[in-house]
């Protein structure tokens, strides 16, 4: 049996114009797709902002206070994560430095926490419940001061954030339906 093989000449001409078809093509599409997406934000930005306007002057002082509860309650939450973040960058710049990663365990502060009280006195030399004197003993070990800030600073932050979305939201819309 005589198997010819036949492989047609690969054309890069050809492949680039195609390329530059696509790329054509694409660049129309986006522009038509920004320039109606202008059309559609500005018209309905414009509708937006004449809502918004009347419920803001229909608020009454207790929206002022839950929105700053809520507010301030997510920005203490974004400063307990910044602080973890930071640690994290300390230790991260002098690992840089030296090569030898400097471990902050909570149990650091929870020694600063709780110096002197009953509690580090079972935690240093448990009487009773040794079980559980091991498992927090691992816990504060183990888990980093870090993580132990990012962890429930974040958590607080994008909770108090989506409080407030769901909160501002529900109460727009019982202003609009209330002038409708």
């Amino acid at each position: 049996m005589n198997m010819e093989n036949h492989q047609a000449k690969f054309n890069h001409e050809d492949w680039l114009e195609q390329i530059y078809q696509f790329i054509d093509t694409a660049r129309q599409f986006c522009n038509e797709f920004l320039r109606g997406l202008k059309n559609l934000s500005q018209k309905g930005l414009l509708e937006a902002w004449k809502d918004i306007r009347s419920a803001i002057s229909r608020l009454t002082p207790q929206d002022f206070i839950v929105t700053g509860l809520l507010t301030f309650t997510g920005m203490f939450g974004v400063m307990i994560f910044m602080i973890g973040f930071s640690l994290f960058g300390y230790q991260a710049i002098l690992w840089l430095q030296d090569g030898v990663w400097t471990e902050f365990p909570l149990f650091v502060v929870f020694d600063f926490l709780f110096e002197s009280t009953i509690l580090q006195q079972w935690m240093t030399h448990p009487e009773s419940w040794v079980g559980l004197q091991k498992m927090f003993s691992w816990f504060l070990e183990s888990v980093p001061l870090s993580i132990a800030l990012m962890v429930p600073g974040l958590s607080i932050a994008l909770l108090m954030a989506g409080t407030l979305a769901m909160a501002l939201l529900f109460r727009f819309y019982q202003l609009k339906n209330r002038n409708d």
